[in-house]
């Protein structure tokens, strides 16, 4: 319904010649429906007036008023027709008796000339009415769910779907982020011409068995969004708080009154004024911080994205076979979402809402991860749309789980995101084949996992010269034959114990860190927080991180360079020149790890791992005062221990 008038309508006759109210509304709505989509295709919904509608539409503004009771209205109106039409329009031609390609190009052709029928009325529907908040991302799923059962109808051949609903999830939502990157780009030949691309990377997701999602396994719902900030409002006149504190907790309410705008109505139709309400600060703090809406809105998004994207960068630098980099990267992404479904709603729900202002820094995220799982190692190379779509596919189809509530229920949908990246790089058979490698594996090892926890747990009663291998594998059943494939000796089995426990806690700990990366002083304890914590949990394995024994000082060493390379990454880089407490960060995080070591030694060893959470203050204060001083670290301390109080 792209609206090219040149010509001003015509307006309704008046007095006598009148039409009734009811014909007049037939009349005028169409016309609105046609300026709104005129308009916001020119400019986006927030830079869109009534007047300016009611305008290009050839009415008045009480008219209009009559009509509609606010622009928001107006839009979601035509939202509602525009999909109507445009699901008639996306029916695919029947292929009886071609493969599944060649109905997949059916079905993506059809749903590309329907979009172009009107590019901008499509426009409207895949991006700009997201602007609108919740009610634009109800319906921005509508279409989503029209392009799925479009494409789940060309799946099916001998009466048979061969494409399982997680792909074809993926799938609609890769297609509806290549359609709106070329309908922003004018790049409408370009767009047609990725058709058959699109069908071959469909193609891929063949099978002979498809798989349902994950079942639902919570009754949590997506939260309201927060009127009100949680934040402790700073005491007013002279506190003697380091200004560095205090200009972290200003940005910090501005950031989180960010978010809550943009999940209540949609950042872009909001203002400045209420932006700067919510926060509950002044205009002029406001302006210390930002200089603009969009600007605070950069940098609650930036944030979360590096956050997200340094998850990912750590997973994959950790490995050099590129499917354990795909698996690795999907697994950290996730981890960090399900540890904060307040940035997982920001970066795949409400951020859309920022409108075009927002849209470059959301194509930067996008194209970051098409580069990173893109060309990994010897993966085929694709056409430039299918990674981007592959990316896109995913990021919707994990946004709809956290749309729904989703957020704690994302680790179960992991390893179907690492089928669905392997898939079109070494196709479907081979990945199928690793699945089944992996589950013929998995025997082997669940034997390795108890084979090293016995182990430790013997070590730790009676230290590993003492310990035999041979001696463990009986107690706990595993064969000899199985216990020579796994491990050459003991020592062999203690260091591998050693690897996978401290690459465990390396993730752990940088996962904590990052999901409150904004606020350095708090990531950190953070992560201390969640070290002590896995220490607890694991004593056996605790055990042999500060054990004497010679034959394990090599293993013990190079695991302690990791923690203190992670951590200076983490920690010490984040800390601004001007606010350096430590002069030589580097050394003073190799005092403060031997520190921690020293007190985790201290409590094995008399038998009270477990009260080594109890120590998260004394250890706060002791890790955090070289970088940030004692105040923040006082107040960091206060922040991780005030939910558990």
């Amino acid at each position: 319904m792209d609206s090219t008038r040149s010509t001003q309508p015509s307006r309704l006759p008046r007095g006598p010649h009148a039409l009734e109210p009811q014909e007049a509304a037939a009349v005028y709505r169409p016309r609105l429906h046609g300026a709104a989509v005129e308009l916001i295709g020119e400019h986006g919904c927030a830079a869109v007036t009534v007047e300016g509608i009611a305008t290009a539409a050839g009415v008045s503004t009480a008219t209009f008023y009559a009509l509609y009771p606010s622009k928001h209205a107006l839009i979601i109106e035509t939202s509602d027709a525009l999909l109507d039409a445009l699901r008639d329009r996306i029916q695919p031609a029947e292929t009886p008796g071609n493969g599944l390609e060649t109905s997949l190009e059916a079905a993506f052709a059809a749903l590309v000339d329907g979009m172009l029928v009107a590019p901008r009325a499509a426009r409207l529907l895949t991006s700009d009415v997201l602007e609108l908040g919740s009610e634009g991302l109800a319906r921005h799923r509508k279409l989503l769910k029209a392009v799925r059962a479009t494409l789940t109808s060309a799946a099916v051949r001998d009466d048979q779907r061969v494409i399982g609903e997680a792909a074809l999830a993926v799938m609609a939502g890769g297609a509806l982020l290549v359609i709106d990157r070329h309908l922003r780009s004018g790049k409408h030949r370009a767009l047609r011409a990725s058709v058959g691309a699109l069908a071959a990377w469909g193609s891929t997701y063949e099978t002979r068995m498809p798989e349902a999602l994950p079942p639902r396994t919570t009754q949590d719902e997506l939260p309201p969004p927060a009127t009100t900030l949680s934040r402790i409002s700073l005491p007013r006149g002279r506190h003697g708080l380091p200004a560095s504190f205090v200009r972290r907790h200003q940005r910090g309410r501005i950031i989180e009154a960010v978010r809550a705008v943009s999940a209540e109505d949609g950042f872009a139709t909001s203002s400045l004024r209420d932006l700067i309400a919510t926060s509950g600060l002044s205009h002029q703090t406001f302006y210390q911080h930002f200089s603009t809406k969009d600007e605070a809105w950069s940098a609650a998004f930036d944030e979360g994205f590096v956050g997200l994207f340094a998850a990912a960068w750590y997973a994959v630098a950790a490995h050099t076979d590129p499917v354990d980099q795909v698996t690795a990267a999907v697994e950290a992404c996730i981890g960090f979402l399900e540890a904060d479904p307040d940035r997982a709603r920001l970066l795949l729900i409400d951020a859309r809402s920022a409108g075009r202002p927002g849209q470059p820094a959301i194509d930067e995220a996008v194209q970051a991860f098409n580069r990173l799982l893109a060309g990994r190692g010897n993966l085929r190379e694709l056409p430039p749309v299918v990674p981007l779509a592959v990316v896109g596919g995913i990021a919707s189809l994990v946004a709809e789980w956290v749309a729904d509530g989703r957020v704690s229920e994302l680790g179960t949908l992991a390893p179907t995101l690492v089928r669905l990246i392997l898939a079109p790089t070494i196709g479907a058979p081979a990945v199928e084949a690793l699945h089944a490698a992996e589950s013929r594996r998995q025997p082997a090892g669940d034997e390795r996992e108890r084979l090293i926890a016995a182990f430790a747990d013997a070590v730790g009663q009676q230290g590993l010269r003492a310990t035999k291998l041979s001696d463990v594998a009986q107690t706990v059943g595993v064969e000899l034959d199985v216990v020579s494939s796994l491990f050459v000796d003991e020592i062999d089995c203690a260091t591998q114990a050693l690897d996978a426990w401290g690459s465990q806690l390396v993730v752990i700990a940088a996962g904590a860190f990052l999901a409150a990366a904004g606020d350095p002083p708090l990531a950190a304890s953070r992560a201390l927080d969640a070290t002590l914590a896995y220490t607890a949990r694991t004593p056996s394995m605790t055990a042999l991180t500060v054990t004497d024994d010679p034959d394990l000082v090599p293993a013990i060493s190079e695991m302690r360079t990791r923690f203190v390379s992670l951590f200076f990454q983490l920690i010490a880089g984040q800390v601004a020149p001007a606010e350096q407490q430590a002069p030589q960060p580097l050394e003073a995080l190799q005092v403060v790890i031997d520190g921690v070591m020293a007190v985790v030694r201290r409590f094995v060893q008399e038998g009270r791992a477990d009260e080594l959470p109890g120590q998260l203050h004394a250890l706060t204060l002791q890790c955090l005062t070289p970088f940030f001083g004692a105040a923040e670290a006082q107040r960091a301390f206060d922040a991780v221990a005030l939910p558990a109080r």
